[in-house]
């Protein structure tokens, strides 16, 4: 079995996040960059099996998605998102998706993560990425997209119609909001919501990008407490060293 070093460590995140509330069984995907460029990552399914996963439940996979060895299920679609980061992010070594509660509070309201801890200012902003998901899904199954079908290569489940959402909406808006930062990845990680869904965090390895979750939740969390507290969302407070960033949240909160 290939990389059981990898997969073991997967294993082990997974664990930990179950046991620290982090992963839902709604979903969700962790991999890893190997120096080769394969990418070992959780299979599809793994969620609805409540994270009771083994090291022989990862796949491997090419940098451009070929299956190069499978002793599970295949790769769940969302490793386009995966496969897109680590061609943009040569320091890039691990990926965490995560259907976090309080994460999912902001990203419903179409808003990035307010930094109202320290914790969370090592990353900066944390901006969301919009797609219509049931816009775009609807047309590939009716046959009636505009956008060519998206080809998916072997070692992905074929789910067309998920892959559109990434290929034309998501990872166009990634680029351009995260690609530019890629000198940051190098220092402390990256991380992103997607609207309605969840978070993704970027890091130099596993152990980074899982922490960098968790600080990504904790704020979030701790911002709709602030809210509580002070009347609701104009009651959320951003760092204000950071001016940029606080006209950013500013601007989502009069927005909603």
């Amino acid at each position: 079995m290939l990389y059981e070093a990898e997969r073991q460590l997967l294993v082990e995140s997974i664990n930990d996040m179950a046991r620290w509330g982090m992963i839902e069984t709604t979903g969700g995907g962790l991999s890893v960059r190997a120096d080769n460029g394969d990418i070992i990552v959780t299979a599809t399914g793994s969620a609805f099996a409540r994270w009771k996963v083994t090291p022989r439940d990862m796949t491997v996979i090419s940098a451009t998605g070929e299956l190069r060895e499978r002793t599970g299920g295949v790769a769940p679609v969302g490793a386009l998102i995966h496969m897109a980061a680590y061609e943009m992010f040569p320091d890039c070594r691990a990926i965490v998706h995560a259907h976090s509660a309080y994460v999912l509070a902001f990203a419903s309201l179409g808003m990035g993560i307010p930094s109202c801890v320290n914790q969370l200012d090592t990353l900066g902003e944390v901006p969301c990425l919009i797609a219509d998901d049931t816009a775009v899904k609807g047309g590939v199954l009716s046959g009636e997209s505009d956008q060519p079908e998206v080809k998916l290569p072997d070692g992905i489940a074929q789910r067309p119609e998920i892959a559109a959402v990434d290929t034309y909406q998501l990872i166009p808006q990634l680029k351009q909001k995260l690609g530019p930062r890629a000198d940051e990845l190098k220092r402390h990680g990256l991380a992103c919501v997607l609207y309605r869904h969840g978070a993704f965090t970027f890091a130099r390895g596993l152990t980074e990008a899982v922490e960098n979750l968790a600080r990504v939740e904790m704020s979030a969390r701790t911002a709709v407490f602030q809210a509580i507290l002070r009347g609701g969302l104009a009651g959320i407070e951003p760092n204000l060293l950071f001016p940029k960033a606080g006209l950013a949240v500013e601007q989502q909160l009069a927005d909603v």
